[in-house]
C-alpha cells in the first residue's frame, strides 16, 4: 500500500488546486452538469494524449462525459513534460475536451515534484536495474498514488463524484497495482472509482495516435524509466533476432526433410516460411525522421543497394546518373497533390478536420460529392455539417463561410471514410461553376502553404475548385507535424496540372529539371504514368499476418506510349527503372497474365499488394525513399530486394544517420 499524505507539510503542498486559472468557472460548469440526470460527469486522470484516445471514447459510449485531469510530476526532463502536455492540450482543444491542469501554478508544480522526489525516488533507486519485480511495483505504486491523489483531490473540489484514469489502457503499467490506487484515491475524497480494463484497445490507441501525428513517448515518464526502457528495447531486439534465427533454422530443416522425401523428383519446391508483419519492423529513432526537404532537391544522400551481391554504396542523389545507362527507361509518377486537408468547425464551434480521398462523380457528375476521412469521426455522423472559413481552426466566428460540407453517410469497405457533399455559400450560388478541383498552381500569384494565392483570399470563391484552394492545405504525413516551408517542395517538378492525390510520390521529389535534362542527354528515356496516391499510404499493417491485410484501391493510368517504351527498352536490352513504389505498382498492375505482357491501362484501379514471393514482370530497378516500419511499402521493397537485404540496408542507413521517410534521403535498388 502506498504511503498516504498524512503530514501537515505534505497536505499544505497539495492545496494549490484553487490557484488553477478558471477553477471557479469550471466548478460552476460541472455543477450544472451534475444536476443534469442524463449526463454522468467523470474525472479522468490522463498520463498523455495517445493513452487518452480509447479510454475517453469507450467511457463516452457507456454514457460518461469525461473531463481530463493532468497531474504527472513524474515526467522528466522538463522538455519531455512540456511536449506530452502540449500534445494532450492540442488534441483536447481540437475535440472540445476540457483539461484541468492541476499543476498550472508553477509553485504548486515545484511542490509536487519535490514530493515525488521524497516519496518515489528512494524506492526507484532501490528498483533500478534489479530483476525483482516487486521493487519496481513498489516504486510505481507510490508514483500512481501521488498522481491520482492530486487529480482526485482537485476533481472532488470541483464537484465530481466519479473518478478513473487512462493508465488502464497501457499493457506496460502494473494493472492490479494501479487499480488499487484508483480505488484508494477515489475513496479518500468521497468519489466512486470507475475502473475498466482498456488494455485490449491499446493497439487501436497506437494506430489512432500515429494517424493523428501525436507525439508518442518512448518511456514511461521518470528518469529511472529511461534507463529501463533502453534495456528493454535492447532485450526485445535480441529476442526478435533469436526468434528470426530459430525460424530460419526450422525452415531449413523442413526444406531438407522435404527434399529427402522427394528425392526421386527432379525438382523440389522449398516450403515457404510464414510471413509475419513483425518481420518488416525496425527501430526508427524519431530524430532520423526528416521534417523538411533538402535544398536543392538533388543534394540529398543516395543509398545504392546492389541486389546481385548485396553490396551497397553511399552517394549523393546527383550521382544517380552514373547508375543509368543509355537505352534505359526511367518511369515516374506524374500525379499532383491536392490541398486535401480542410480544417473547419461544427455548428457547436468544435474543430472538425476533413481529408479528401476520392471525388465521386458517379454520385454527382458536378464533382461536389467526395469520399473523405473526418475527425472527430464519432461526432460527425450522417447529417452533420461542417463550415470552413478563411483561417481554418483559428478563424473568428464572424469570418465569412467559404465552403460547407454535409456528411451523407459511410463509405462501404473503407475504414472510417464518409461521403460528404460540398456546397458554396448562397452569396456565391448564382455564379457556381460545378467543375472539379483543378490546378491553380499555374496562377501567376505566389502560393502560400495552405495552397491559396493572394487572389484567392481577396475575393469570395465562386467555384468548388477555388474554395478548396482557399482553405485547403497539403496533407503532409502525420510524422511531419510542423512543416511551414514551401508547399511546392512536396510536389515533383514534373507533376501534371490536374490534382488527384492525397500524398506525393516522394521518390520523385529529388529530381530537378536540370538533372532530368542531363539524364535525357545521356540517352536515358523518361516516361510517365499516373497513380493517384491515397492517404492509406500512411497507414500501417495492423494484422499479424500481412496476407490478411486488405490493400487500399487506387486509380492509375499507364498510357500506350509507356507500354511502347517498355517494349522498345526490353527489346534493346535496356532496363525499366521505376521512380517510387507508386510507379512500381502501376507498371506491375498493367501486366496482363494471359497476354504475358504489359498492356495499356486508362482510368483503371488496383489493389496490388507486393509481398516477398511476388514476381516482378516489368520493373528491373527502382528508386525509392526509406519507408515506415510495418508498412506495405516496406513489404514491397523487401519483395524486390529480399527482406534481409532491406533490413540490413535500413540498419546501415540509420547508423550512418540518413534522413528517413517522405522528406528524407533516397535509395537506388538495382
Amino acid at each position: 500500500m502506498a504511503e498516504k499524505v498524512n503530514s501537515k507539510i505534505d497536505a499544505e503542498k497539495l492545496t494549490g488546486a484553487e490557484k488553477v486559472p478558471g477553477a471557479k468557472a469550471s466548478m460552476k460548469k460541472h455543477a450544472a452538469r451534475v444536476q443534469h440526470p442524463a449526463i454522468k460527469p467523470l474525472a479522468l486522470h490522463a498520463c498523455c494524449g495517445p493513452c487518452s484516445l480509447e479510454p475517453l471514447r469507450l467511457l463516452r459510449e457507456e454514457g460518461f462525459e469525461p473531463t481530463i485531469f493532468w497531474s504527472n510530476p513524474n515526467i522528466q526532463p522538463q522538455d519531455e513534460y512540456d511536449r506530452r502536455l502540449d500534445t494532450l492540450l492540442t488534441w483536447a482543444k481540437e475535440n472540445d475536451i476540457e483539461v484541468i491542469n492541476c499543476e498550472a501554478d508553477d509553485t504548486h508544480q515545484a511542490q509536487l515534484r519535490e514530493l515525488w522526489e521524497k516519496r518515489v525516488a528512494p524506492k526507484a533507486k532501490k528498483a533500478l536495474f534489479k530483476t525483482d519485480k516487486t521493487l519496481r511495483e513498489n516504486r510505481c505504486r507510490e508514483c500512481y498514488a501521488l498522481r491520482l491523489e492530486e487529480s482526485a483531490r482537485e476533481a472532488a473540489a470541483r464537484g465530481f463524484k466519479l473518478f478513473s484514469t487512462t493508465l488502464a489502457v497501457s499493457p506496460y503499467q502494473h494493472f492490479e497495482v494501479c487499480a488499487e490506487e484508483v480505488v484508494n484515491a477515489a475513496a479518500a475524497h468521497g468519489m466512486q472509482p470507475v475502473w475498466r480494463d482498456f488494455r485490449e484497445h491499446y493497439p487501436e490507441a497506437t494506430r489512432r495516435s500515429r494517424a493523428l501525428g501525436m507525439y508518442r513517448q518512448k518511456y514511461c515518464g521518470c528518469r529511472f524509466s529511461v534507463s529501463e526502457a533502453a534495456l528493454e528495447k535492447k532485450a526485445r531486439k535480441e529476442a526478435r533476432q533469436q526468434a528470426r534465427k530459430q525460424k530460419q533454422e526450422l525452415a531449413l530443416k523442413e526444406n531438407q526433410q522435404e527434399t529427402h522425401e522427394d528425392a526421386p523428383r527432379e525438382t523440389s519446391q522449398p516450403k515457404k516460411p510464414t510471413l509475419r508483419t513483425d518481420d518488416f519492423d525496425y527501430d526508427l529513432p524519431e530524430e532520423r525522421i526528416a521534417q523538411f526537404p533538402t535544398t536543392p532537391r538533388d543534394s540529398c544522400r543516395l543509398f545504392v543497394l546492389h541486389r546481385a551481391d548485396n553490396t551497397h554504396e553511399h552517394k549523393i542523389f546527383t550521382d544517380i546518373i552514373d547508375y543509368l545507362n543509355p537505352g534505359d527507361l526511367l518511369v515516374a509518377n506524374k500525379t499532383r497533390v491536392l490541398p486535401a486537408r480542410l480544417i473547419g468547425k461544427k455548428p457547436t464551434g468544435g474543430v472538425a478536420e476533413t481529408l479528401l480521398l476520392n471525388k465521386r462523380e458517379d454520385l454527382d457528375p458536378h464533382g461536389f460529392v467526395w469520399e473523405a476521412l473526418v475527425n472527430p469521426g464519432r461526432r460527425l455522423k450522417e447529417g452533420a455539417v461542417i463550415e470552413y472559413r478563411a483561417g481554418g481552426a483559428h478563424a473568428p466566428n464572424g469570418a465569412p463561410v467559404i465552403l460547407r460540407a454535409t456528411v451523407e453517410g459511410y463509405v462501404p469497405h473503407n475504414k472510417g471514410a464518409r461521403l460528404i457533399r460540398f456546397s458554396l455559400p448562397e452569396s456565391s450560388a448564382d455564379s457556381i461553376s460545378p467543375g472539379c478541383p483543378a490546378d491553380s498552381a499555374t496562377s501567376d500569384q505566389p502560393a502560400t502553404l495552405d495552397g491559396a494565392t493572394p487572389a484567392d483570399n481577396a475575393k469570395a470563391p465562386t467555384t468548388l475548385d477555388e474554395a478548396i484552394h482557399a482553405i485547403g492545405a497539403v496533407p503532409l504525413p502525420p510524422y511531419i507535424p510542423n512543416y511551414q516551408g514551401d508547399p511546392a517542395l512536396y510536389q515533383t517538378v514534373y507533376a501534371m496540372e490536374q490534382e488527384h492525390s492525397a500524398a506525393a510520390p516522394t521518390a520523385g521529389l529529388h529530381f530537378t529539371p536540370e538533372l532530368l535534362e542531363k539524364i535525357k542527354a545521356k540517352g536515358v528515356n523518361v516516361s510517365f504514368v499516373e497513380l493517384e496516391v491515397g492517404v492509406d499510404t500512411f497507414r500501417l499493417v495492423e494484422e499479424d499476418d500481412p496476407t490478411e491485410h486488405q490493400m487500399h484501391t487506387e486509380r492509375f493510368h499507364v498510357p500506350q506510349e509507356v507500354v511502347d517504351a517498355v517494349h522498345k527498352t526490353k527489346a534493346a536490352g535496356g532496363r525499366v527503372i521505376a521512380v517510387g513504389t507508386t510507379s512500381v505498382r502501376s507498371l506491375e498492375a498493367a501486366w496482363d497474365a494471359r497476354a504475358q505482357d504489359i498492356v495499356k491501362k486508362e482510368n483503371a484501379t488496383t489493389d496490388l499488394f507486393l509481398l516477398p514471393g511476388s514476381k516482378f514482370h516489368v520493373v528491373d530497378a527502382m528508386i525509392t525513399n526509406f519507408h515506415v516500419p510495418r508498412s506495405t511499402l516496406m513489404m514491397l521493397v523487401s519483395a524486390f530486394a529480399g527482406r534481409d537485404n532491406i533490413m540490413d540496408a535500413y540498419h546501415e542507413a540509420i547508423e550512418k544517420k540518413y534522413r528517413m521517410l517522405s522528406f528524407g534521403d533516397a535509395m537506388l535498388i538495382d
